[in-house]
């Protein structure tokens, strides 16, 4: 067991760490956590939405706002996407103009047609459907303005004036990206949304399976119990994410949604219901509640602590306070309760016995359970769920826990004595 700990600390999580530090990983996930508060603010609206119809005569109905934040979501991230990569590929200078073009390479990309001065284009391409476009005309964008920052025009050239040589170096890039795009768009007659999303299609439809599902649920997990942020990997599961319950929305607008063709692999599911992540990544929660009831007087006082948090599903005081992070005796009941409860969750949705959630609230994760379960599923039985969820992690952490306060208790004895015998010390000094 030493020698695999070692492993995962010394070797695996450094290799993740500085894998996910690549400028280009990096900035592929900051591009699109970066529109999270479009996302979080059409998520407010819904909650709005949900009091509105009660007071219709006092409160206005601000659905648009939310049509104008969440719906135009991929149009903002091929403006992010490009911005952050700059950023993190040290190209400063052509962040603003970078993103500017990608917004004009996404448009162009929409194939949109003029008629009598009027350019037309679906609706559904601005938004969280065509997230998966915008990423990958992002990623486009930004490797033309990378390779061209790389030339380094007009290297300790002083005879060009400054702001002339400012204004070539964005005019090149900027040409080349549309040039491109216009041929094989236009001249070509290439709708390339669509041949998108199909590349994209295996990897949604794997992510869309049992084993899928639990992996993208399991990964963040796993690496989260050997320190790394979950948020490290909101990039490629967003991209599954967001596009998975637009189309799930999608169906039930069409009136074609059955328990069989609705994605399970969603944010909504994943995080917002909370089952998955009761108490944070892990089900920490259970946790924290037999801390409460601990003999240790530390274990005790940091289950007080982190108590509050954890209700709002938030536990990094408790993953580090334990430690759980690289502790074997608490990471193996994180993994077992993550698998009990995606199961769960999947078996009680997949068998029509909970409503599967049919309304976009991506990101929203920290709303206490069962009131999220309710709330995002629109069932009752969600109460009943949580309660059996709440149950197996209580029995899961339960002999770990026992386990983990037998070693604190002994080494409090120990720290005890030791201060015990230095007391009679001193004072046998004293005397």
């Amino acid at each position: 067991m030493k020698k695999f700990m070692d492993w995962l600390q010394y070797s695996l999580t450094p290799a993740v760490q500085r894998f996910t530090n690549r400028p280009w990983v990096s900035g592929f996930s900051a591009g699109i956590v970066k529109c999270l508060p479009f996302i979080l603010t059409g998520c407010v609206i819904f909650f709005y939405n949900v009091v509105q119809p009660y007071f219709p005569n006092i409160l206005p109905n601000l659905g648009d706002i939310q049509t104008y934040t969440f719906n135009l979501l991929a149009l903002l991230v091929s403006f992010m996407m490009v911005y952050q990569l700059m950023g993190s590929l040290k190209h400063r200078g052509y962040q603003v103009v970078g993103g500017l073009t990608g917004i004009c390479a996404y448009i162009l990309t929409m194939k949109g047609t003029v008629t009598d001065g009027i350019y037309s284009v679906t609706w559904n391409r601005f938004g969280p459907t065509g997230i998966v476009v915008a990423i990958a005309i992002g990623v486009y964008v930004a490797f033309v303005f990378h390779m061209i920052a790389k030339l380094n025009l007009f290297k300790n050239n002083k005879t060009i004036p400054e702001f002339v040589q400012e204004w070539i170096k964005n005019i090149i890039p900027i040409f080349l990206t549309i040039l491109i795009l216009k041929i094989v768009i236009i001249d070509f007659d290439v709708d390339l949304y669509p041949l998108v999303l199909l590349i994209f299609e295996p990897i949604q439809g794997i992510a869309q399976t049992y084993v899928g599902y639990l992996l993208v649920i399991f990964i963040p997990v796993f690496f989260y119990s050997l320190g790394i942020s979950g948020w490290t990997w909101s990039g490629p599961r967003n991209a599954i994410f967001i596009p998975a319950q637009a189309a799930n929305v999608a169906a039930v607008a069409a009136g074609t949604a059955t328990v069989a063709n609705m994605n399970l692999t969603t944010s909504e599911v994943c995080n917002g219901i909370a089952l998955c992540v009761l108490g944070g990544m892990g089900c920490t929660l259970a946790l924290n509640i037999w801390l409460l009831t601990s003999k240790s007087r530390r274990l005790k006082t940091l289950g007080k602590v982190c108590i509050g948090p954890s209700i709002f599903n938030i536990n990094e005081p408790i993953l580090y306070g334990a430690p759980m992070v690289f502790n074997p005796v608490l990471m193996l009941p994180m993994y077992i309760c993550t698998f009990v409860n995606a199961t769960l969750v999947w078996v009680v949705m997949r068998g029509g016995l909970l409503n599967i959630p049919t309304i976009e609230l991506a990101m929203v994760a920290t709303i206490p359970a069962p009131i999220s379960t309710v709330m995002f599923t629109e069932d009752m039985r969600g109460v009943l769920w949580w309660a059996v969820a709440m149950v197996l992690d209580l029995a899961i952490y339960y002999p770990f826990f026992k386990a983990f306060e037998k070693t604190v208790l002994a080494e409090e004895a120990a720290e005890a004595e030791k201060l015990t015998a230095k007391a009679k010390k001193t004072a046998a000094v004293e005397g």
